[in-house]
This record gives C-alpha cells, sequence and structure tokens, in this order.
C-alpha cells in the first residue's frame, strides 16, 4: 500500500486523482532515478541523505524538509513540465511518487504552492489571435506590420497625445491591476512592429502619470498571474473590446530560441526556490545554463556574478537540480512592473479567454 505524505499549510477535504497530462507529466518525473529518487536519498547530495537506508519516511521528516521538497518538484516541473504550467494551476492538489526501503510513498503536494517556489516573468497579452495554446511561442514576426490588432474605443492609438482616460483597457486596468498603481496611473495595449511597438503586440503596459516612463505589467507568480488575466478578460467581454474576434492570454516574457543542440527548440527562463534565473529547454535535449543577474541564494552557491551583471554557466539539469535543493526558503510572490524592452517572442502559459 502506498503512503501519502502530506507537504502543506492547512487542512484539505479530499485527495483528487488526475487522469491528464499533469499526471502523466510527475509519473514520468518519478521514474527518473537521477533527477528524482536520487535527489531524495542519494547520500552525498540528497535531501533525505542521513536517514538509514532502512528507516521508513514520517509525516514529520517531511515537515522538516518541505521548502527543499517543494524547490526540488519545482525545479523538475520546470524540467519537464513547463508547456503544463496552466494545467497545473488548474489543479489545487496533485501527488508525485517516490520509494525507500522497498516500500511505496506519495508527496502529496498543493500545486498552488509550488508556484511560490517559482519566479517566472510574466506579462498578458490582448491579440486577435486565437489559435495559440499553452507551450506555444507566439513571435513578433507573426503579426503583421503596421496593423491595428484593437479598435481606439478598445485601447488608445496616440499614447503620445495623452493616453484616453475612457479607453476601455485603461478604465478596467486600473480596476484590476491595483498593484500597479490603479487609477493613479495609465494602462495600453502594445502595438505591432512600425506602429510605434514598444515591447510585444498587444501586451498590457502601464503609463506612468507625471512621467513619461511606460511599464509592463509584470507578475511573477504564475498563479496570480492567471488570476489577473482572467479578471482582466472577464470584464474586458463586456467592454468596448469585445466583438472584435479577441483573446487574452497569460505568457511568460523570457523566452529566446535554444540553439546548443541537435534537438532545436525554444528555452524559458525562471527562478527556483529562491536561485538565480536559470535558462531551461522546451524541448527535449537541449543544454541548461545559468544567467546570474546578481548574487542570490542558489546564485552565490554557483559562484554568480555581483549585480548588474551577467554570467552564463553551463550546467546539466541534475546540477542545478542539486544547487537548488539546498536552498530552504520559498520565493516572495513579486509584483511589479517591468521596464520596456524589445520582446521578439513570448511563451503562452495559459489562455486563450476569449472576449
Amino acid at each position: 500500500m502506498k503512503k501519502l505524505l502530506f507537504i502543506f499549510l492547512g487542512i484539505i477535504i479530499s485527495f483528487p486523482t488526475f487522469a491528464d497530462n499533469v499526471a502523466t507529466c510527475l509519473d514520468a518525473i518519478s521514474k527518473d532515478k537521477e533527477i528524482w529518487q536520487d535527489m531524495l536519498f542519494d547520500h552525498d547530495k540528497g535531501i533525505f541523505k542521513d536517514i538509514k537506508d532502512t528507516d521508513d519516511i514520517t509525516d514529520t521528516m517531511v515537515e522538516e524538509n518541505k521548502n527543499k521538497i517543494y524547490t526540488l518538484i519545482a525545479g523538475n516541473i520546470m524540467t519537464r513540465c513547463n508547456k503544463l504550467l496552466g494545467d497545473f494551476s488548474k489543479k489545487q492538489r496533485a501527488t508525485i511518487d517516490f520509494t525507500h526501503n522497498n516500500k511505496s510513498y506519495a508527496f502529496d503536494f498543493s500545486t498552488e504552492k509550488v508556484f511560490e517556489f517559482i519566479d517566472l516573468r510574466t506579462g498578458i497579452v490582448v491579440t486577435n489571435k486565437r489559435t495559440y495554446s499553452s507551450g506555444d511561442v507566439m513571435l513578433l514576426s507573426d503579426f503583421p506590420r503596421n496593423t491595428k490588432l484593437f479598435s481606439d474605443e478598445c485601447s488608445d492609438w496616440t499614447i503620445a497625445d495623452n493616453l484616453d482616460d475612457d479607453g476601455a483597457v485603461n478604465k478596467i486596468g486600473q480596476s484590476v491591476f491595483n498593484e500597479f498603481g490603479g487609477s493613479k496611473n495609465e494602462f495600453f495595449l502594445d502595438f505591432t512592429e512600425g506602429d510605434n511597438r514598444r515591447a510585444f503586440p498587444g501586451l498590457v503596459l502601464m503609463d506612468e502619470t507625471g512621467s513619461t516612463k511606460e511599464k509592463i505589467v509584470t507578475y511573477r507568480n504564475i498563479n496570480t498571474g492567471i488570476s489577473k488575466a482572467k479578471q482582466f478578460a472577464q470584464s474586458l467581454k463586456s467592454s468596448e473590446c469585445s466583438n472584435q474576434g479577441l483573446s487574452v492570454y497569460l505568457v511568460a516574457l523570457d523566452v529566446k530560441k535554444d540553439t546548443s543542440s541537435e534537438k532545436k527548440g525554444w528555452m524559458i527562463a525562471a527562478g527556483i526556490g529562491g536561485g538565480a534565473m536559470a535558462w531551461m529547454g522546451l524541448s527535449a535535449g537541449v543544454t541548461y545554463t545559468f544567467l546570474a543577474g546578481g548574487v542570490s541564494a542558489l546564485g552565490a552557491a554557483l559562484g554568480a556574478a555581483a549585480p548588474g551583471t551577467m554570467a552564463a554557466m553551463a550546467l546539466g539539469p541534475v546540477g542545478w537540480i542539486i544547487a537548488g535543493v539546498g536552498v530552504a526558503t520559498a520565493t516572495a510572490i513579486a509584483l511589479y512592473p517591468s521596464e520596456i524592452e524589445d520582446l521578439q517572442q513570448v511563451m503562452v502559459i495559459d489562455g486563450p479567454y476569449n472576449l
């Protein structure tokens, strides 16, 4: 009989079983000895490295190592299941199996909690393309140059001449994006290439009142980002943005082409368990590198660069997970706008939410 070990704060009523892609991916993780089983019990590097081979695993042991376990689960999800982040957000709980002392166990964990250990920059895109799904990459070249994606009543077309207070995106943005100043600031959708694009077509931007600064509305906790994207889309349905064939997506902002392997694909950047941002492949066979934008718990352990600089170090997937599980503090749920930057592509995390 399999023993369930709980890593959660609070009381749960039931333990649903998911016969879906999430469960399939977690099952694949549980069967990988090197980056799962060894990370738990290897006597040199495992979370439970000091446990005797004949001892049973108890809930007390799990509670004492809860943050390390969540960090390990988060790292594995970002390695194997990063195209399913939207699916994970729809689950309250999930289980992942392991074995010890010839006994079967499973961690029953909070999917909401695990996202507190993943630092991933997300933004919200409103576009007239409805065919993207989770894991798809939107390219700048997907959007025709010098083309309006939305009406002037939906989002103002003439930002430089004083943003229209009555634009639907602005009014609803001031209500939904209260973390970014609410009614103190103004909000609009970015334009296409050749039409005064700032960052990426359809991306929600903030115009900071009393200055010339424009910033990207950014959520670094996936659950928070999805919640805000859904709230924004629901409000837009009854606005001047409706009946234009528009859809809302939550997207990852840090995405780049991987050219380091035979299986060419895309890479997404995220920090795990308070660590430095790492580029992780979206397709099998890619390499993994750390981008150290400053000293952090994980970055310092790997000899990261000083703040304001960037260093890249080749590190296999097992290596970064080993470094990651030593981090004992979860990341804070960060909410703040990012500076305007040239984005050539973004990756869909969740959506479309059709208007």
